[in-house]
Formats: C-alpha cells, sequence, structure tokens
C-alpha cells in the first residue's frame, strides 16, 4: 500500500462503537478517519469530500437502511458502504447488496473484522488506482488500450504496473493474440523511461544470420553485405526500452552475447572489437515454455534467470472471458469509425456465438473476426451472417447455450454459465469462488441468487 495515499473512511457510528472503530484504523494506518453521528459529517459527504469507505449504523443516525445507501451512493458514488447491523440472514445480505452496500458487519463488530474489510479495501483501491494509471499511459502513447475488467486481466495489470516502477528485466508470457507487446508498451509508459525511446525487435521475424547485426548493429565490410554501418536495436534503444518478441528464437550463439549485455551493460557491434555501453531496460516476451527450453537445452539457464526477473503472465481469452463484450463494444467502434460505418452494436445471437468460441488466435484473433464483421455489415447491428467463425472450433464443452434474444439476455447467460463454471471448479465453495473471482462473498452470494444458481 502506497501510504502517500490515504484512504478515508467516515463512520456514522454511536460512542461503543467509534472506539471500536478507532482502535482498527490506528491498527491498519495510512487512514484517515472521521467519525460522527450528526449533521457535520453529512455536510462532508454532501460538500464532495473524498470519501472511500463509509461505515453506517443507521440507528445511529436514526435513518432507514435503504434510505442511508441511497443518500450515500447519491452524494458519494466512488465510496463503499459497510452496514453494521443486527442479526440478518442472507436474503437480507442479497437485498443490501441490490441496494449498493458493500459488505455488512454484526454489530458491534470486532476491530479485527474491521481491519479485514479496511484492508481489504485498501489493497483493491491500489490495485485499481495502479490499474487506471496503466491504461491511461498506454492511451496517451497510442491510439489502443488495454481492455480489462476480469479479476485475470486486473491482476496481470497490477503486476505489470508494480514492474513499470521498476527498472527490472520483464518476462512476459502468454499465446500468441494475447496482446504481449501492448502490455510492454504499457510498462515503458508508466515507467521512468516513457520519454525516451520504446524499440521492439520480433526475432521471430529475422533471418537467423541478422539477429546479432539487428540487435547489435555492425560495421561496413563486416561480412558480405554490409555496405555501410548499421546502428543496432540496442543503440537506438538507449536510455528507453527495448522490447524483445519472441525471445525463444534466439539462437544458442547469440543467448551468450545477450546474456553479456543483461551481466555487464555492454555489447560489442558485428566486425568490431571495441565495447559499447548499454543503458536499456529489457522487456522480453514468448510464447514458448522457457523452462521447457532450458531443460531441452535448447535455452540457457542463466540467460532465462536473467530475463525472467519480474515474470508477466497473460492468460488466452478463453480463460478471461468476461472480457470479451467489452473487447467486443471497443472494437466495433474502433472499426466503425475507421470504416465510416453505421454499425452501432451487436444482436445477441452473434454475440452468444462469439462467446462460446474458444478463440485459439485470442485478442488478436477476435479483432479480425469483428474487423471483417464490421466492413461486411449492412445493417447497425452485428448479426450471426456477419461472424465468421472455424465451425471446427467451436467446441461444445466449452460452449455457452446459445440464447436468442436481446445482449443483456446473451449476457445473462454467459454470466450464469460462467459462475457455474466457477463454482465447480472449487468444489461449490463459495468463499473460495469469490477469492478467485476477486469480489465479496455476498456480492457473489447476489449474484448467484438472482441468477437462479442453486
Amino acid at each position: 500500500m502506497n501510504d502517500s495515499i490515504r484512504f478515508n473512511i467516515l463512520a456514522f457510528v454511536g460512542d461503543s462503537t467509534s472506539r471500536i472503530v478507532e482502535a482498527a484504523v490506528r491498527s491498519v494506518g495510512a487512514c484517515d478517519l472521521r467519525i460522527d453521528g450528526g449533521e457535520s459529517a453529512i455536510e462532508a459527504v454532501q460538500n464532495g469530500d473524498k470519501v472511500d469507505l463509509v461505515l453506517l449504523d443507521p440507528a445511529a443516525v436514526s435513518m432507514a437502511i435503504a434510505d442511508g445507501i441511497a443518500f450515500l451512493k447519491a452524494a458519494c458514488p466512488s465510496c463503499e458502504i459497510a452496514l453494521l447491523l443486527g442479526d440478518h440472514d442472507i436474503t437480507m445480505d442479497v437485498e443490501l447488496m441490490r441496494l449498493g452496500a458493500y459488505d455488512s458487519l454484526p454489530n458491534p463488530p470486532t476491530a479485527d473484522e474491521l481491519v479485514v474489510l479496511i484492508r481489504g479495501l485498501m489493497e483493491k483501491n491500489e490495485m485499481e488506482r495502479e490499474n487506471r494509471a496503466m491504461v491511461e499511459a498506454l492511451g496517451q502513447g497510442r491510439a489502443q488500450t488495454i481492455i480489462s475488467h476480469s479479476p485475470e486481466m486486473e491482476k496481470v495489470l497490477s503486476m505489470a504496473a508494480r514492474a513499470a516502477k521498476s527498472d527490472s528485466t520483464v518476462l512476459i508470457t502468454g499465446e500468441s493474440g494475447t496482446g504481449k507487446e501492448l502490455v510492454a508498451r504499457a510498462i515503458h509508459l508508466a515507467g521512468p523511461r516513457r520519454h525516451k525511446a520504446f524499440v521492439p525487435v520480433n526475432i521471430a521475424a529475422l533471418q537467423e544470420n541478422l539477429i546479432e547485426s539487428e540487435l547489435f548493429g555492425h560495421v561496413k565490410g563486416s561480412f558480405t553485405g554490409a555496405m555501410a554501418d548499421r546502428t543496432g536495436r540496442f543503440a537506438l534503444a538507449d536510455g528507453g526500452t527495448l522490447f524483445i518478441d519472441e525471445i525463444g528464437e534466439v539462437p544458442p550463439g547469440i543467448q551468450v552475447k545477450l546474456l553479456r549485455v543483461l551481466q555487464f551493460g555492454s555489447y560489442e557491434r558485428v566486425g568490431e572489437n571495441a565495447p559499447r555501453e548499454s543503458d536499456v531496460r529489457i522487456i522480453a516476451a514468448t510464447n514458448r515454455d522457457l523452462e521447457a527450453e532450458v531443460r531441452a537445452g535448447r535455452f540457457r539457464a542463466d540467460l532465462y534467470y536473467r530475463v525472467n526477473v519480474v515474470p508477466v503472465s497473460l492468460p488466452a481469452l478463453r480463460d478471461h472471458r468476461a472480457d470479451i463484450p467489452y473487447l467486443v463494444e471497443y472494437f466495433i467502434k474502433k472499426y466503425a469509425t475507421k470504416n465510416r460505418k453505421q454499425v452501432r452494436s451487436i444482436t445477441g445471437e452473434a454475440m452468444a456465438r462469439i462467446m462460446r468460441y474458444p478463440f485459439p488466435g485470442n485478442v488478436r484473433e477476435l479483432e479480425n473476426v469483428l474487423e471483417r464483421g464490421v466492413v461486411l455489415c449492412r445493417g447497425e447491428y452485428l448479426t450471426e451472417t456477419d461472424i465468421f467463425l472455424p465451425s471446427e472450433g467451436e467446441r461444445q464443452e466449452d460452449a455457452t447455450p446459445l440464447i436468442a434474444g436481446s445482449y443483456d439476455e446473451a449476457m445473462g447467460g454467459f454470466e450464469k454459465d460462467f459462475l457455474s463454471r466457477i463454482l465447480e471448479r472449487n468444489a461449490h465453495n463459495k468463499s473460495a469462488s469469490a477469492r478467485e473471482l476477486g469480489i465479496n462473498e455476498r456480492r457473489l452470494r447476489y449474484r448467484l441468487k438472482v441468477l437462479g444458481i442453486e
């Protein structure tokens, strides 16, 4: 937790509970607390003061629960509300979640219960703040952005945001099409070298005999065809970031020279004996299992350990399907604007078909499918006839049932299937499922009840 960013708590509680709240806040630290059951606290919310958490004892302020939640959400939409109540059951918790409460605790709560609540929200706020900074940095540097609404991608962005603050080497792994270069650019743009160059090089796209020259440069006459001096990517990236894509394709002989740069910060151009200094941050990426490559003797173990300082693993699109609707919306808007089309959205049937397809090509394949669909679409909505997907790729075991109807109906069907799978994976343990999803258990129970999942 960044201690320079204070966590603001406003407590509408009685005198006896206030002592417990104060003890919990002292234990946590890095918090500003204001306790008041009267008008001054209400004025603080109405005046727009920054509030992260409101602890509300409705009895202490003579306010109905629904009225209290409605008032706080209207006055301070970004705050989380934890209610201090007497006896209540899951039915009441579900109703509180529906009204906008984050959690409910016994009244009075224990200091430990409050500490867990506060620390959890502080970590959530810190992660969201880091992730927003990453996405904003990328948006300022390129037209593309990172779509992140799923717990899986939020964890990736949180790891990348922390890595961005350092100068350490980062290894991004993931299947082809998952957006490894996009994350690499975001790390660069959110880091201390953002005002210097970001230089990408794709090893897989180069002929093996040109890789050394491409990375380190060469002098005129150093080999057949070297008609002039060439500046390598390390020199171009001096002071900035060198992104080595598909580092698993680097030949063994060049792996030794790459290791030397990482160890000693110097290299030699092809045909030159004078060492050159290198002030470059390395971000590498691969879709290979480098540990398996090390065991097979195709990748040096010492280079692997030098590269794999901060590992960032990107999930396949099929493993964060909750992001698909947001990606669909983003790509439709992007390509409708680019191609001057009036396409506004997508039908429920077409969305359901997209949701059940496994996308072996990941986000890149989804983008291509939607670009083609927008170009060929004759109306304002993409339909099933506009979505071209290989039929052999539609695996029945991964399928969300095809739902005819509106976009909301299609998404409701997906959410039901998605949560059912999460529960099955965690042996129907709701606490474990909520942790995997990165949400409060009561919030999960509320969604299960709404969707009719037993």
